[in-house]
């Protein structure tokens, strides 16, 4: 019996000790990304960075490109599923007004995922879970075929918070670029 509560306690001490090195290995990555391309990076440089051995390196990801990609995943997946009920219950512009707050709250992640290295991949995912969303949605015009106005839409959108953030904090507010979204979705998507 005591066997078992031995190999449940070593298996929690794991477990919290992975979930460090995790966390660890996107800080040590966020910190690089903030002083050099994605692809000036190697993982030696994230291991040094996140304080973690190398090999434990390849125990949570197969390559640098899988990090961030779970970063970008978990970034955009964060911010759909808080806006996609909001822009479904209240409409598009308090769905901008939501993305933007939450942007702004995240203003350093985002500037160093959007305008540090990662903007490529940041995109990819955003469109990628755009699709998925669009696939259980209406099309937003009868003269716009969907997948062309999810693609646009989100490049817009994409485009719009990767301009934001490469000015200076306090330049635009949230609410201001909220407007901005509203008016460029619904010009280029909406109309007739």
């Amino acid at each position: 019996m005591s066997h078992s509560s031995d190999h449940h306690a070593g298996s929690t001490a794991k477990d919290a000790r992975a979930l460090r090195s995790s966390a660890a290995l996107r800080e040590g990555l966020l910190s690089l990304l903030e002083h050099k391309a994605f692809d000036q990076i190697t993982i030696r440089d994230i291991c040094a960075k996140a304080g973690v051995h190398y090999a434990t390196f390849f125990r949570h990801y197969p390559s640098k490109e899988a990090l961030l990609d779970g970063l970008a995943a978990q970034q955009i997946e964060t911010l759909v599923d808080l806006t996609l009920p909001i822009k479904d219950e209240v409409g598009d512009r308090a769905s901008f007004d939501a993305l933007c707050d939450y942007v702004q709250q995240h203003r350093a992640l985002w500037s160093v995922l959007f305008n540090g290295g990662a903007g490529a991949t940041m995109r990819a995912e955003w469109l990628r879970r755009a699709r998925i969303v669009a696939e259980t949605h209406d099309p937003v015009s009868d003269w716009l075929p969907k997948e062309l106005g999810t693609i646009c839409s989100t490049s817009l959108i994409a485009e719009t918070i990767s301009w934001w953030l490469a000015q200076p904090d306090g330049t635009h507010s949230p609410g201001e670029i909220a407007g901005i979204l509203d008016r460029l979705i619904g010009a280029s998507t909406l109309a007739q």
